[in-house]
């Protein structure tokens, strides 16, 4: 195995280190989990915080092959969809599991999505069975009314008079032992595992359909995930943050801890201490909060002392908060990751520079191209590409959108971020290529002046945007969310401006004015929607500073 990050200039490709996969391509992720899950058998692989309820992995692999053969005797069969709607919950991994040994692809959606969504998503994916929270369930019924193909639908965290429930798939009848459990014989490590929901940024998600393969692949990492690890992630299955760590607890043999109550940094902070986390995935914004925590650094740095590795990714984690997060954990503790929903991690930053995405991760290979679709160089900017290491089935019944995502070989993945490479293989994400635009034919990167704004006191969220301008195309604008403190109150938008301009060139000044705004539009996932910025600060009628 190769252990070093290299560069071929007759390609100008970057190439991870080299290993071999740990299992064959014919291998599914059910089939490792329920040997993982027997060798575990007395172990306690899940705890739920909020209800204290503990699940040993002879448990997860009983209550699974239960609901496995209840699928088979509803007559679900390879390639049908089960819908989950749902937070984490006790019995949901089990659920999973089941549909993982019977074929069955799995289509989370984020639990609080609106109808429009569900209705849209669950048109593409037709599941024959909806999983939902006791929460949700009256939304979730009116879109399953009016689907074409209307779904049994299942309560998975309570009960509700009339309606089923996940107990009516655990009884007794016809009790197969999970040892016994044969898995469907006709699947292999290429048929889809997952439909997760790309970001949405641009529009509505798209569905992202991932292989058993590729995500044993994501997943099954004894060097990260050691028997003793204990896993925590607020992430509910939509997020494919979400998903990794269940399965990285199901594959790795770890314990996790779940919980559907809302972050907060003194809520995480709690958890650590009550169950001794040591492997914490936080969104960036997450790991924002955690960095601006006003406690006292000793004190904090002792509250997260049991933390070994803590991975922020989902977007650009900025440079002020990774020094912070140095400050707290060290720069070997906290690692910056930079993926995609598509293929999983691309490269993540250990110790490097701050402001960077790492280097290339095991197994990856990237390119920069121009518009042009011609290999870049070292330090030029362009679109990152990725090649697609395992066969890719494309977004779900989208092949238009599919075609789109692919180069024309169909070998790489066009990841839609500008970003360069430098001479010692560190990625460097700039934007989105949608987010980019003009002034004056200056390209105009939000991000780099972000960078700026965001490490003045009493700014909590920014947001750079142009505004149409027939002169120059577009001027600069930004949005700004104040922090819920003094210096938030006496924050102005002459500081803004100011800080942007002692440190970048005049093309980036802010000439379309500054907004403060109470919140920004996000995705689900919490993801800034930039595109919907201009439009919000029009429809509320918001005064430019």
């Amino acid at each position: 195995m190769s252990c070093e990050v290299h560069y071929d200039a007759a390609s100008r490709t970057w190439f991870g280190p080299r290993g071999k996969d740990f299992y064959g391509p014919e291998m599914t992720l059910g089939e490792v989990i329920m040997r993982v899950l027997q060798i575990n058998a007395d172990k306690v692989m899940q705890h739920c915080d909020p209800t204290g309820q503990e699940l040993t992995g002879g448990q997860l692999a009983q209550q699974s092959a239960r609901i496995a053969q209840s699928f088979k005797r509803l007559g679900l069969r390879r390639g049908d969809v089960v819908g989950i709607s749902a937070n984490n919950s006790t019995y949901l991994t089990s659920v999973v599991i089941a549909a993982l040994l019977r074929g069955i692809p799995i289509n989370p959606l984020h639990p609080e999505f609106a109808e429009e969504t569900v209705k849209y998503m669950y048109d593409i994916t037709e599941p024959k069975v909806i999983f939902c929270d006791v929460e949700n369930y009256h939304i979730i019924k009116s879109v399953n009314e009016r689907l074409m193909n209307p779904a049994k639908i299942y309560l998975v965290n309570g009960q509700l008079e009339g309606v089923l429930d996940i107990t009516m798939l655990l009884n007794d009848d016809e009790c197969i032992t999970a040892a016994a459990y044969v898995p469907c014989p006709k699947l292999h490590g290429d048929h889809t595992a997952f439909i997760v929901c790309s970001s949405g940024t641009t529009g509505m998600p798209k569905g992202v359909t991932r292989s058993h393969r590729s995500l044993l692949c994501n997943c099954k990492n004894p060097n990260t995930y050691t028997r003793d690890s204990v896993l925590l992630s607020f992430s509910p299955l939509y997020w494919i943050s979400g998903t990794i760590i269940l399965l990285a607890s199901l594959l790795n043999g770890c314990r996790r801890i779940i919980t559907n109550r809302p972050y907060s940094v003194e809520y995480l902070l709690q958890l650590v201490a009550n169950h001794g986390v040591t492997f914490l995935f936080l969104a960036s914004h997450q790991i924002a909060l955690l960095s601006k925590h006003d406690s006292d650094l000793t004190e904090l740095k002792a509250q997260l002392q049991s933390i070994r590795v803590l991975i922020g990714a989902g977007s650009k984690v900025c440079k002020a908060v990774s020094r912070r997060m140095y400050e707290l954990i060290g720069s070997q503790r906290f690692i910056v990751g930079y993926g995609l929903s598509e293929m999983g991690g691309l490269s993540k930053n250990v110790g490097g520079p701050v402001g960077c995405e790492g280097k290339v991760m095991r197994n990856v290979e990237l390119r920069v191209l121009d518009k042009l679709k011609m290999p870049l160089g070292i330090n030029e900017v362009g679109i990152v590409y990725a090649r697609l290491r395992y066969k890719w089935e494309g977004y779900y019944r989208n092949p238009e959108a599919t075609r789109r995502a692919l180069s024309s070989d169909g070998m790489w993945f066009r990841t839609g971020d500008i970003g360069y490479l430098d001479s010692e293989g560190y990625l460097y994400i700039q934007t989105r290529d949608t987010d980019v635009f003009k002034f004056n034919n200056f390209q105009i990167y939000p991000e780099q002046i972000e960078e700026f704004i965001l490490r003045l006191p009493g700014v909590s969220e920014a947001c750079v945007f142009g505004i149409p301008d027939e002169a120059s195309t577009n001027l600069t604008a930004c949005a700004v969310v104040r922090t819920q403190s003094l210096e938030g109150e006496r924050l102005t938008a002459d500081q803004i401006r100011s800080i942007v301009e002692r440190h970048l060139s005049g093309a980036y000044h802010i000439r379309g004015g500054v907004y403060f705004i109470d919140s920004l539009p996000k995705t689900p996932n919490d993801k800034l929607q930039r595109r919907k910025v201009l439009s919000l600060v029009q429809q509320l009628q918001i005064e430019a500073q």
